[in-house]
């Protein structure tokens, strides 16, 4: 089986998309993550793995937020067009994407997920991002993410 990272590095390198690999101690909250990295809290997409309800069932989605922020359920729910929108429990987010709690990347296509991402992190030159691994980070231009996503603007 191939690990979330490796098949992180595919989606981008099939696509196009230049990135950077950072090896680093293990981090998984953004508290952690900012110690280790010395990154801005506004560069690094928080992904918030949720579930939710609408006319279709249920479903699960990704939310990149800036980690600085904290994210609006009722407004993801109105994007979503969802009666009902939960965090996903750490089993749901394993058996949907593979990650473990800290791991999940900001990228919905690589698990067919939708991904709602906040305009606010377009305008920093990168963002760095746990890819799979709690010691292993991307580096990205969000522009070439947001191309290649094309998600819902949070």
């Amino acid at each position: 089986m191939t690990s979330v990272a490796e098949r992180l590095q595919r989606y981008f390198d099939d696509h196009g998309v230049a990135y950077r690999i950072i090896e680093h101690e293990p981090a998984a909250s953004a508290d952690e993550y900012h110690a280790v990295l010395g990154t801005r809290y506004e560069q690094m997409p928080k992904a918030v793995f949720l579930r939710y309800r609408d006319k279709d069932g249920e479903g699960f989605a990704i939310l990149a937020v800036q980690a600085n922020k904290r994210a609006d359920l009722q407004r993801v729910a109105r994007l979503l067009d969802a009666r009902d929108v939960r965090l996903g429990t750490r089993e749901q987010l394993r058996e949907a994407t593979g990650c473990e709690f800290g791991e999940l990347p900001p990228v919905g296509g690589l698990f067919g997920l939708p991904l709602l991402f906040d305009h606010d992190l377009l305008t920093e030159g990168a963002v760095y991002f746990n890819a799979g691994s709690l010691t292993m980070s991307i580096a990205v231009d969000p522009n070439a993410l947001d191309a290649l996503e094309q998600p819902i603007r949070y």
